[in-house]
Parts: C-alpha cells; sequence; structure tokens
C-alpha cells in the first residue's frame, strides 16, 4: 500500500484502489453493460450504413435492465469501499494486540504494516464461499479505518458469504470492547 493510498484513504474515509483493482473490482459492472453496448453498437452501425432497423418494443428491455442492473452494481460496490469508523483511546501496541487476536482467529495473512496501515488477506478453502478478502486497517489518531473487501488479486466476486462483514464487524467489537 503506498503513502499515496493511505493518505487519499485517511482524508477521503474510503479505499483507494489501483487500476487494475478496480477492472476486478467493477467487473460484475462491466459484464452487465456488455448486452445494453452490443445493442448500441449494432443498431449505430445500421445507422451508419445507412440500413437503420427499427427499435422492436421487446429489444428495449435488453437494453433498460441491464443498465439498471449495471448502475445498481456499480452503487453497490462503490460503498463496499467506504471505511468503517471506531474511536478509540487504545494506544499503537494495544491495537495491534487486538489485531493480532483477530487476524489469528479469521485467519488472515499479513501483506503489508506500517505505523499508518495493515493489509491482511484471506486464503479460504475451495468449499467457503469466497476467493479470499482483503482487509484493510487505517490509523488515524484515536480513530480507526477498517474496510474488507473481496480481495481484488482473486477472481472478481460480488459476495463473500458474509466474511466482509464479519472481518469488519469482528474487528470493531474487539476494539470498542478494549476501549472501555
Amino acid at each position: 500500500m503506498t503513502s499515496e493510498k493511505i493518505k487519499y484513504g485517511l482524508e477521503n474515509r474510503e479505499l483507494k484502489l489501483s487500476n487494475w483493482d478496480k477492472f476486478s473490482h467493477y467487473g460484475i459492472v462491466g459484464f452487465c453493460f456488455i448486452i445494453p453496448l452490443t445493442f448500441t453498437f449494432l443498431h449505430l452501425k445500421d445507422y451508419f450504413l445507412d440500413t437503420p432497423k427499427p427499435i422492436k418494443s421487446g429489444e428495449i428491455w435488453f437494453f433498460i435492465i441491464p443498465t439498471l442492473i449495471g448502475i445498481l452494481f456499480f452503487y453497490l460496490q462503490k460503498s463496499r469501499l467506504k471505511f468503517k469508523e471506531v474511536n478509540t483511546n487504545l494506544n499503537k501496541s494495544e491495537l495491534n494486540k487486538i489485531i493480532e487476536k483477530v487476524a489469528e482467529e479469521l485467519e488472515w495473512h499479513l501483506h503489508f504494516s506500517n505505523s499508518k496501515a495493515i493489509v491482511a488477506k484471506t486464503h479460504p478453502g475451495f468449499l467457503t464461499g469466497s476467493w479470499g478478502e482483503q482487509i484493510t486497517i487505517l490509523f488515524d489518531n484515536r480513530k480507526v479505518l477498517v474496510n474488507s473487501i473481496c480481495d481484488p488479486d482473486k477472481k472478481s466476486s460480488v459476495v463473500s458469504m458474509g466474511r466482509n462483514k464479519q472481518n469488519e464487524k469482528k474487528l470493531i467489537e474487539e476494539i470498542k470492547k478494549a476501549s472501555r
């Protein structure tokens, strides 16, 4: 994780993805637009070749429905990049102990760590319903920002079978419990 991505995350409270990670994360959106784009291309081609064909009443649904589903998936995937924020009075070493405990319990594998951020990933088995998750933790004074998304380095995935929520919820609960 670069210092630019950390700075962006702290300022915008949103995970910044590389271009390739965006392609993976938003892959379902692109997939939804294949049919409407093909539909549009074919009709424009006919129009510019002076052989326009009228749009049939049933054809319009092949444009409207996938477009609406694609827009819905875009906003869903965009919202998943938002960090969950938790206030704490714990110092960095106390937070690190909590993160290590949760990481061991949920089988996270550390991929990056510095004074401002930690990135961990999971490598679940084939039958778990998930290709893996990427957990990002940022430290901002007395706040901890937590995000878990489907691992953009793996196959594109829209669902994690609740594992992303579980990752975020467990860490936030442990920090709140220790902050009391």
